[in-house]
C-alpha cells in the first residue's frame, strides 16, 4: 500500500507522520530544547575510571559524563591500557536517563585535536526517514519551504523519487484537519481503545511499563478461550505498534487475559514475536508465563514520546501534562491558524491573543517560532499573562482568544 508523509514545523519543533493504510506507522517528533544524542560522534577525554564497574567515564560536552563498558574499547585500545586524561573517539549508542550520562562505544579513529568536541551529528530527518525505506512513498506535505528543501535532498541521498515533495506552508494546522493531533493525544493517554471494545491500559514508569489487556465490552459467540484469544492477538499487533510509536524502552511487562490452550499461547507469542520484527529498536522477548504475563525489554533508541512531550505532576510525578514548550508550539499554531482564517474571511480581521500562565508567556516572549509566526501572518503575537493558569495541575496553561 502507498503511504504518505505529513510535516509540521515550527522553529525548535518538527513533527512528522507516515501512514499507511489510514493509520500512523511511524512518528518522528525533534525538540531542540530536548537533543537526542544517540549516533553522535566525539572527541571525548576520559575523566574517571571505575574498575568495580569495569568502565570508563568521558567528557564529550554534555552535562554528565558518558558511561564507557570496558567491553565497547576495542582491544588494541584497551590493550595499550587506559588512563585519566586520554583521548578517545567514541559514539553514543544509548540515551542517557534517571541522571545517568549516555551509553558509548570507542572506536579506533584517534582523535586529530586532543579536545572534547562534536566530531558528527547525524541528521534525525534523514535517519528516520531511511528506516522508511520500505514505505511505498506516495506523497510528502510540508509546512516550510527550508525543511521541504531538506527533505527533497535527503530523498536524493537516498536515491529516492521526490517529485511529490508538497509544500502546505499555508496550512499551519496541517496535523489538525488530517486528524493526527487527536491521534497524537491518543499516544499519550494511559487509555487506549481497541477496536473490538477492548482496552488497553499503558502506564510508563521511571523503571518499568505495564500493560494491561482489558476485555472492556468486547463479546464473542465462541466462549471465554475463544473470546480471550481473539482479544490477545488484536491487542498484540496493537501493544507492537504503540511501543514503536511511543519509543517506549527498557523492562515492558503485558499482562494478557488468561488462556488454558497451550497452542492459543504459542499462536500469540508469535504474532508477538512477528510484530516486533517490524521494530527499527532491537528488543528480547521472554517465554509466556502461564498466567498470561508476557516479559520483554526493547532497545532505548532516543526519548520516549511521553518524554519529548510531557512533564510529571501530582504526588511522585505519576500525573503527567504537556510541558510548557509543548503548549507554546500548539498554541503559536492554534494562532497562526485563526490569523490565517480571519485574514481570508474580512478586511477587518479580529486579533487574536495567547492568555497563558506566566511560564508559557516567558517562553513565548523569548521564542524564536513566536518570531516565525509573526513573520507569517505580518503582525505581532499578543501575549496576555493570566495567573489564573498558574497552578502546576493544569492539562493547558494557555488558551487562544478571539
Amino acid at each position: 500500500m502507498s503511504a504518505a508523509i505529513y510535516i509540521d514545523y515550527l522553529p525548535g519543533q518538527l513533527r512528522a507522520v507516515c501512514v499507511e493504510d489510514d493509520s500512523i506507522h511511524d512518528l518522528l517528533v525533534i525538540r531542540d530544547d530536548k537533543p537526542v544524542y544517540i549516533g553522535n560522534k566525539y572527541s571525548g577525554r576520559i575523566v574517571a575510571i571505575d574498575k568495580g564497574l569495569d568502565a570508563a567515564f568521558v567528557e564529550i560536552g554534555l552535562d554528565i559524563p558518558g558511561f564507557l563498558p570496558r567491553n565497547e574499547i576495542p582491544k588494541s585500545i584497551r590493550d595499550q591500557g587506559l588512563s585519566e586524561g586520554q583521548y578517545l573517539s567514541v559514539i553514543v549508542t544509548r540515551e542517557g536517563a534517571d541522571g545517568k550520562g549516555v551509553k558509548l562505544r570507542a572506536f579506533l579513529e584517534t582523535p586529530e585535536d586532543k579536545k572534547v568536541c562534536l566530531l558528527d551529528a547525524p541528521d534525525p530527518l534523514l535517519r528516520w526517514l531511511s528506516r522508511l525505506s520500505t514505505v511505498d512513498l506516495e506523497d510528502i506535505y510540508v509546512t516550510d519551504a527550508m525543511i521541504s528543501r531538506r527533505i527533497k535532498g535527503a530523498l536524493a541521498g537516498l536515491d529516492r523519487e521526490y517529485k511529490n515533495v508538497r509544500l502546505v506552508a499555508d496550512k499551519p494546522h496541517l496535523f489538525e484537519i488530517n486528524g493526527f493531533e487527536e491521534a497524537l493525544e491518543v499516544l499519550l493517554q494511559v487509555d487506549v481503545p481497541l477496536p473490538s471494545g477492548g482496552s488497553l491500559i499503558i502506564e510508563q514508569g521511571r523503571t518499568l511499563t505495564a500493560i494491561d489487556v482489558n476485555k472492556g465490552s468486547m463479546q464473542h459467540n465462541g466462549g471465554a478461550e475463544k473470546l480471550h484469544y481473539e482479544l490477545n492477538l488484536e491487542a498484540a499487533r496493537e501493544i507492537a505498534r504503540q511501543l514503536r510509536l511511543r519509543n517506549i524502552a527498557g523492562r515492558i511487562l503485558i499482562d494478557f487475559t488468561s488462556m488454558k490452550s497451550m497452542d492459543h499461547r504459542k499462536n500469540l507469542q508469535a504474532i508477538l514475536k512477528a510484530e516486533l520484527k517490524l521494530d527499527y529498536a532491537g528488543h528480547k522477548l521472554f517465554p509466556l508465563y502461564h498466567s498470561g504475563i508476557q516479559e520483554l525489554t526493547r532497545k532505548r533508541a532516543g526519548r520516549s514520546l511521553q518524554e519529548l512531550l510531557l512533564r510529571p505532576i501530582g504526588i511522585g510525578g505519576l500525573g503527567q501534562v504537556p510541558d510548557p514548550y509543548t503548549q507554546v508550539f500548539t498554541a503559536l499554531r492554534k494562532y497562526w491558524a485563526i490569523s490565517s482564517s480571519s485574514l481570508s474571511q474580512t478586511h477587518n480581521p479580529k486579533t487574536p491573543r495567547i492568555m497563558a500562565s506566566p511560564s508559557v508567556i516567558n517562553i513565548l516572549k523569548n521564542s524564536v517560532a513566536r518570531a516565525y509566526v509573526e513573520d507569517r501572518i505580518g503582525y505581532s503575537v499578543l501575549c496576555v499573562e493570566e495567573c489564573l493558569f498558574d497552578d502546576g495541575m493544569q492539562s493547558a496553561d494557555y488558551r487562544v482568544e478571539v
